[in-house]
């Protein structure tokens, strides 16, 4: 059997358990627990509405589905914008309080 590589650098545990928090890391994901998920409401009476996502950059992609009939007729009005640490959902300007997504990341 191959020798498996060193853990990284910035591990200082035995490397037993650096393949045992990977292990159960790859069990999470494999049931959907990815971290690329939250809930957004738009703000009402403006234009846009901004999430604040650490993980997020430029070449990140995100969706939006509606929590709401209010959320799903403002989905033609709709387009993102990504920044470093930040999403800007650009939307028409409507009092509704109760235009709910659930977004997801991917990237």
């Amino acid at each position: 059997m191959p020798e498996t590589a060193e853990p990284p650098i910035f591990w200082d545990g035995p490397p037993e358990e650096h393949a045992r928090k990977i292990a159960l890391i790859l069990n999470e994901v494999l049931v959907g627990k990815t971290n690329n998920f939250f809930n957004v409401t738009l703000t009402p009476d403006a234009t846009s509405t901004e999430v604040e996502r650490e993980r997020v950059n430029i070449d990140s992609k995100v969706s939006l589905t509606p929590s709401s009939a209010s959320a799903a007729s403002a989905l033609s009005s709709l387009w993102v914008q990504v920044t470093f640490g930040r999403i800007i959902i650009h939307h028409d300007s409507q009092p509704d309080t109760d235009r709910s997504f659930a977004a997801t990341v991917i990237g």
